[in-house]
């Protein structure tokens, strides 16, 4: 069993190698929408702050963890809003670090709210040489040698400047939002190694039904795709009294990219915290060596205004100068 999972580690480690850099994943897409769609930012009507933990695939070596906290909120001033954003993730010897910063216009249409912003940002990769297994390596005691020309037992690091861009339409009853993170398209380099930068499209819509006056549905879809591998998700929340959370939901679309089952539950403490819980039960041929995969999201909203705008000009009347 150990050498199978050693060698799903290493088959895994080369596909993100070969692909580079990989976009975490996150279950939890509809509570945490900042940070896949920056042009959200102000839509939660005050100061708010997200932070999220997830470990994927449980029990399983080396399996990616992700973190990060986020804060947006209006800012009238600019006829928008203002966000950043701070994540890390780590999967095997690879691992990621950001920090990007964002704003985005908001136009008050008769039909509702748009969107449009940007995000600037700092990504640093880094690759743990002493993590990396080759088939023709020596891995006795503390002694690491690959015996690879490329490949180093030290850790490497680079970092890139990265930017995206967004849009967002939210109504009462509705929204949606479409973005492109990570560009420009290009080559990392950290160390002796070079890590190719793929962009992601993100688009995600979700409505709300409301039962009765307690009970409230939000349908949701979340499609990411590099244009050259594509993943779906769907899901149903249930919110009691905009104070209890549960759901349902699931990632995949067809048999290649099926993979989990996502359970949701929720609970808003008071006006300002809600915490929300995510168990990704696993249907794909990786679910008989791990436990699940589980995330965490915690929101603090200020639930206050904030600079309402400047004060209006004043105006001198002659008469009385």
């Amino acid at each position: 069993m150990h050498k199978i999972l050693t060698l799903l580690g290493i088959i895994l480690f080369s596909f993100q190698y070969a692909s580079s850099q990989r976009t975490p994943q996150y279950s939890q897409y509809m509570f945490n929408k900042y940070q896949f769609n920056h042009a959200y930012a102000g839509f939660d009507r005050s100061l708010s702050i997200t932070g999220a933990s997830r470990t994927q695939w449980a029990t399983f070596d080396g399996a990616p963890s992700t973190q990060s906290v986020n804060a947006h909120l209006p800012f009238y001033i600019w006829n928008g809003a203002i966000g950043i954003s701070l994540e890390n993730d780590q999967a095997g010897a690879l691992s990621y670090s950001s920090a990007r910063v964002s704003y985005n216009f908001v136009y008050e249409s008769p039909i509702g709210l748009f969107s449009a912003g940007i995000r600037l940002g700092l990504v640093q990769s880094r690759v743990n040489g002493s993590l990396l297994r080759t088939p023709d390596g020596v891995y006795e005691g503390n002694v690491i040698q690959h015996n690879d020309p490329i490949l180093s037992g030290q850790s490497s690091a680079g970092i890139a400047a990265t930017w995206s861009v967004a849009g967002y339409f939210i109504h009462d009853y509705f929204e949606t939002g479409l973005s492109i993170a990570d560009l420009p398209e290009g080559v990392n380099s950290a160390g002796s190694l070079d890590l190719n930068k793929k962009s992601l499209i993100n688009w995600f819509a979700e409505a709300n039904f409301p039962l009765n006056y307690d009970v409230d549905i939000y349908p949701s879809i979340f499609v990411k795709t590099d244009l050259v591998q594509t993943q779906a998700e769907i899901a149903g929340i249930f919110k009691y009294r905009n104070q209890y959370v549960a759901g349902l939901g699931i990632r995949g679309y067809e048999a290649n990219s099926l993979d989990a089952v996502v359970i949701y539950a929720g609970l808003k403490f008071n006006r300002k915290y809600t915490l929300t819980y995510s168990y990704d039960l696993g249907i794909n041929g990786l679910r008989t060596f791990n436990e699940g995969t589980h995330e965490f999201v915690l929101n603090y909203n200020l639930q206050k205004l904030i600079g309402v705008g400047l004060p209006p000009k004043i105006k001198y009347n002659p008469r009385f100068l």
